[in-house]
């Protein structure tokens, strides 16, 4: 069943209420018109400002009030406050340790027939270069509960991948270990699909399916992007011989791009393919489906690629 709370406003609703009880939380925003939005700046006009289309000079903001004690949580739309402000979050927030939490919605392919200018499918790359930083990628409003707890507390600066539509809670909320950085779905000593946001709704709505077919895979849903706990994510790993990384962003520096580097690094013997969106397909005007279909990681094609490799001898 799909919660019908979007990502957005579920996260916008907890910090209204916890600045309720501290006046030193502010929201800045450059939107106005979302209920979530709304209800905050009705409910508590001193702790949110409006900044306007300047996203660069919110990040700039964001960081002066920080240095002077306030938490600041700035919500805009992903691409923009990510590729446009890059050069603020890492001078500003990130070489400073200031801990703003960005709220991103819009992640991926969110804002599919807007075009290029929306997607956010090359934020994970561009975001990982940053040392003291943490990119938290939810695949639902479970893991995003214990993530809005975790920014709260945060002593370093962050961004949230908030997707644009409502999505169905997988697991319970108290199956979300936040300082592990990922879920574990599933089992399987053969094969793992590691995910992230959209694309684990995707690989837990296959899991379904090809239970019935009794085929079973271990599924890894990493929703800590940066700081994971890398000592279980390589037992994890260890047990399985075949990896396959789904992601719903461009190949070039992903999650693929990650797993690929810490299998290297780590040294371990496992077979990895990668999933994502191709060079030659990243700049689309197409819904969401067509881009998934375009891109082999709709349900049908990810099925086919693990059977494909469960044929094979290991």
């Amino acid at each position: 069943m799909i919660n019908p709370v979007q990502m957005r406003d579920f996260f916008i609703d907890n910090l209204r209420n916890a600045a309720k009880k501290d006046k030193n939380i502010l929201l800045i925003s450059n939107e106005q018109g979302a209920s979530a939005l709304d209800k905050f700046r009705k409910e508590l006009d001193n702790q949110f400002i409006n900044a306007g289309i300047s996203e660069q000079n919110i990040i700039s903001v964001s960081a002066g009030l920080a240095s002077q004690g306030k938490k600041v949580f700035v919500y805009s739309i992903s691409s923009f406050i990510t590729l446009r402000c890059f050069e603020q979050i890492k001078i500003d927030l990130n070489i400073m340790k200031l801990p703003v939490t960005i709220l991103a919605v819009g992640a991926s392919y969110s804002y599919d027939t807007s075009g290029p200018t929306h997607h956010s499918i090359d934020d994970i790359a561009i975001l990982r270069t940053l040392g003291n930083f943490e990119i938290y990628s939810p695949s639902d409003n479970n893991v995003l509960k214990k993530v809005f707890n975790e920014t709260l507390k945060s002593k370093i600066p962050n961004i949230v991948r908030l997707d644009r539509f409502p999505l169905k809670n997988i697991g319970e909320c108290k199956e979300v270990d936040i300082k592990r950085g990922f879920r574990i779905f599933g089992k399987s000593k053969k094969i793992a699909i590691i995910s992230t946001g959209i694309t684990t709704q995707i690989i837990s709505n296959l899991r379904e399916e090809l239970s019935n077919e009794k085929i079973e895979f271990l599924n890894i849903d990493i929703f800590q992007i940066k700081n994971f706990n890398k000592k279980q994510f390589k037992t994890f790993l260890s047990k399985v011989k075949n990896i396959i990384t789904v992601e719903e962003h461009t190949l070039n520096g992903g999650i693929g791009s990650l797993v690929a580097e810490f299998i290297l690094d780590n040294k371990l013997n496992i077979s990895l393919t990668r999933l994502g969106i191709r060079d030659e397909n990243l700049y689309s005007y197409l819904e969401r489906s067509k881009n998934q279909e375009m891109n082999n990681i709709d349900k049908k094609s990810i099925k086919e690629e693990v059977k494909k490799i469960l044929k094979k001898k290991n």
